[in-house]
């Protein structure tokens, strides 16, 4: 069997073993609801402390602004809905726990389209805006081709008319620099920075307004009731300290073996292209359209060499339509069904890669022959 080759990160991380280690010691020796009163409980609350300023540092932010969630879908679903019946406007090109929420929620929703590229303009985002607008989401940097988002920009517009700005920065943190100094609410998660699924966090910055989406208790200042999951949070302090220390180098690192893998990709493969090409994306994140393929036959070649890959967000991957991000870019379905994402992560080599862009390459040929002789 050959080796497996993980080029999905932007899905999920696999967790540390550092993490790994942590979060078993904390559940074999500090098993106390962090609300209870006894001085035993004081441990898991000091593991709670520890990791809310650790993210706190890394996002400029107050700790006591922060509060605990089990992930990104919960923060935005949590800033979305208490906006319900508003008109809000929203990126084409968030995340469905954004947009689904939306819906959900009854907002009155306009949709702000990215350009070829996958990039929010700001004069787009403030056209969109009405006097009734009360919120405008706009994603750090886009899970589905790396594109990172004028949020600075956005705010100063969202800021001068009192519109709250909700940012889903969960593929963002960990990966670039990432602050809260330029919203009212941002989401982030443990999963995608090789910490555990079941952790996130979301900021609200002090005097807004931000309903409860979960009753039944005081914890998380009153935001988010239900017993604090203290292994995850400490897992995820454990992760985030670790991404914070090696974010330079990495992210240097991953850029450089990206560049690499562009390059093999574009010599050997004629009509490929780079979405988002030109802009400024994340390290490890890059979607190519390819000619001649669908996706779904590429994931399936690839997946019996033993090479993991994704055609977008992993939460669509059995929707069976095109993602809506890509269309939003201008792309008519057929392409949009064409299109592959590799993500790579800290422990990703120059020769898995190679071995990807040589599979991807001869893949395609293999299909242009059978197409010929047809």
């Amino acid at each position: 069997m050959p080796e497996c080759i993980y080029l999905d990160h932007a899905a999920t991380t696999f967790p540390e073993e550092a993490v790994l280690l942590a979060m078993a010691d904390v559940m074999r020796s500090v098993p106390f609801n962090a609300s209870a009163a006894y001085s035993a409980a004081g441990e898991a609350r000091r593991i709670h402390r520890q990791c809310r300023r650790q993210l706190a540092s890394m996002l400029s932010c107050d700790h006591t602004q922060l509060i605990f969630t089990s992930g990104g879908t919960e923060g935005n679903n949590q800033v979305v809905r208490s906006f319900a019946g508003q008109h809000v406007v929203l990126s084409a090109i968030e995340h469905a726990s954004v947009l689904e929420a939306a819906k959900a929620a009854g907002c009155a929703i306009t949709l702000v389209m990215p350009d070829d590229t996958g990039w929010i303009s700001p004069k787009a985002v403030k056209r969109a805006l009405r006097p009734e607008t009360k919120l405008v989401c706009l994603m750090a940097a886009c899970n589905e081709t790396g594109v990172i988002q004028p949020v600075d920009e956005v705010y100063s517009i969202t800021k001068a008319q009192h519109i709250h700005l909700h940012v889903d920065a969960v593929q963002a943190f960990g990966h670039i620099p990432v602050s809260c100094r330029s919203c009212d609410s941002l989401s982030i998660s443990a999963h995608k920075l090789y910490g555990p699924r079941g952790a996130g966090a979301l900021y609200i910055r002090g005097g807004t307004a931000v309903s409860p989406l979960l009753a039944g208790g005081g914890q998380e200042n009153g935001l988010r009731a239900g017993t604090e999951n203290t292994p995850a949070i400490c897992g995820f302090h454990v992760a985030a300290q670790m991404a914070d220390e090696d974010m330079q180098p990495r992210s240097e690192r991953e850029h450089l073996l990206m560049d690499t893998l562009w390059g093999e990709l574009s010599s050997h493969v004629s009509g490929i292209r780079l979405l988002g090409e030109g802009r400024k994306r994340l390290p490890g994140v890059a979607a190519f359209l390819l000619p001649g393929v669908t996706s779904e036959e590429t994931i399936a070649a690839l997946d019996l060499a033993g090479i993991m890959i994704s055609g977008g967000a992993a939460c669509a991957a059995h929707s069976g339509t095109p993602s809506h991000v890509y269309t939003a870019m201008g792309l008519s379905p057929r392409d949009a069904a064409r299109v592959i994402r590799v993500s790579i992560g800290r422990h990703t080599t120059a020769a898995q890669l190679h071995t990807a862009a040589s599979a991807i390459a001869g893949f395609i040929r293999q299909r242009a022959t059978q197409s010929t002789s047809r």
